[in-house]
């Protein structure tokens, strides 16, 4: 064999993967092409659903790291999920905080490229990255061989981690029809009101990060947050008028809104990042929703088709149940902000018939597209540590 491992994919998944299968390993990394390619949730192509190239997503991910464990797809593992976290962000006293609704908002994201750069740094030629496409693989009678741009590679198992938009379209060429579900799932995000007098949210700030106070409602479905309703924010609808305009900013938030010349989001941000306005006499009420299938894939794999309906039963369950007296609801439910965590777009059954229900089979799919159920809190780290915590059980019994 070539490699003991390969893995196709950068992004978080594939990071975690890597961290777990250690140091003693031979792994080959596939990590997209240099020149890689957004796909994006609506044709103005202000909100990426996928990127096929280095890095994936996690080149923009914002971060934010859940502590609340609502319907915790990775339950049970509250000591590896501190140990993971402490070593991004050490002395942070995550662990008293598991279990409670708080959502951590790193200084800075963990990114996969500069993750991978220090697991080479520290593994030398025992880890290869290359910026190539997997475009196919088969399972001979031991082993695995992925064909890329170079060539192909063996190696005694494969770790797919290419996104929820690219992976069902690897397996179906690898392994045959049927396993794209055609359907993804996601977290949108809805404005559901305003609110008069509420205390304001807690935030507890840290060497790595501050940690924000958010809120479980009647809706399992839905987390909460607010935000202070300053200047032309303090009108119902306003704020989410203002991000269906401008989509969602990832980066430079602060100087991407200044350029805007939006003060209620320069408000908001300036919150996020500092504090400031927190005790502001009103806010605005936003939650974050699970939505199962709430896109048709079409086209080419990575084209969406919203299912309104379906978006918009449960962005209505949320506001209706939400944690607060008071809230005027918003008037423009119809509208929304997709929340950027794809999930469910491989058919389990379908996989587990090809052979992905058997211990032994030499592939493991270990991205967001095969979690049928993620909750309503974001899911990145969450899913990295399954992925790390996958692989690590791989690597200890081999």
């Amino acid at each position: 064999m070539d490699f003991d491992d390969i893995v196709i994919g950068s992004g978080l998944a594939a990071l975690g993967t890597v961290m777990g299968l250690g140091a003693q390993r031979r792994v080959l990394v596939l990590g997209g092409p240099s020149d890689g390619r957004f796909s994006h949730y609506d044709e103005r192509q202000t909100v990426p659903s996928a990127f096929l190239g280095e890095g994936g997503l996690g080149n923009d991910w914002h971060g934010v790291i859940p502590t609340g464990w609502n319907r915790n797809f990775a339950a049970g593992h509250d000591a590896g999920f501190t140990a993971m976290f402490e070593h991004f962000y050490p002395g942070s006293g995550v662990a008293e905080r598991l279990g409670q609704p708080w959502l951590f908002v790193p200084w800075k994201p963990i990114r996969p490229r500069a993750g991978f750069a220090m697991l080479q740094r520290a593994r030398g030629d025992r880890l290869v990255l290359r910026a190539e496409l997997a475009r196919t693989f088969r399972v001979p009678s031991s082993g695995v061989e992925v064909q890329s741009d170079s060539g192909t590679h063996r190696a005694r198992r494969v770790w797919v981690a290419a996104g929820a938009l690219h992976t069902p379209l690897l397996l179906e060429r690898a392994l045959g029809p049927g396993l794209a579900r055609g359907r993804v799932s996601d977290h949108v995000g809805c404005y559901v009101g305003q609110a008069d007098g509420l205390r304001a949210p807690r935030i507890e700030r840290g060497p790595g990060g501050a940690f924000f106070q958010a809120w479980n409602g009647a809706w399992p479905d839905a987390l909460y947050t607010l935000r202070p309703a300053r200047f032309a924010f303090r009108t119902l609808d306003h704020g989410i008028e203002q991000r269906a305009v401008f989509g969602l900013p990832t980066g430079s938030a602060i100087a991407k809104i200044t350029r805007r010349m939006s003060p209620g989001l320069l408000v908001e941000a300036f919150y996020n990042r500092f504090g400031l306005f927190a005790q502001a006499p009103r806010h605005s009420v936003y939650a974050q929703v699970l939505v199962r299938d709430a896109y048709t894939i079409a086209g080419d794999g990575t084209t969406l088709l919203p299912d309104a309906a379906a978006i918009r039963a449960a962005t209505e369950a949320a506001r209706a149940q939400a944690p607060f007296p008071g809230v005027r609801p918003s008037q423009r439910p119809e509208l929304h902000i997709p929340g950027i965590h794809l999930h469910h777009s491989v058919d389990l059954e379908a996989l587990a018939r090809a052979g992905g229900g058997d211990p032994s089979f030499p592939v493991r799919v270990v991205d967001a597209s095969v979690l049928a159920e993620i909750g309503p809190e974001h899911h990145s780290f969450k899913m990295m540590l399954a992925a790390h915590d996958s692989a690590a059980s791989v690597a200890g019994s081999d």
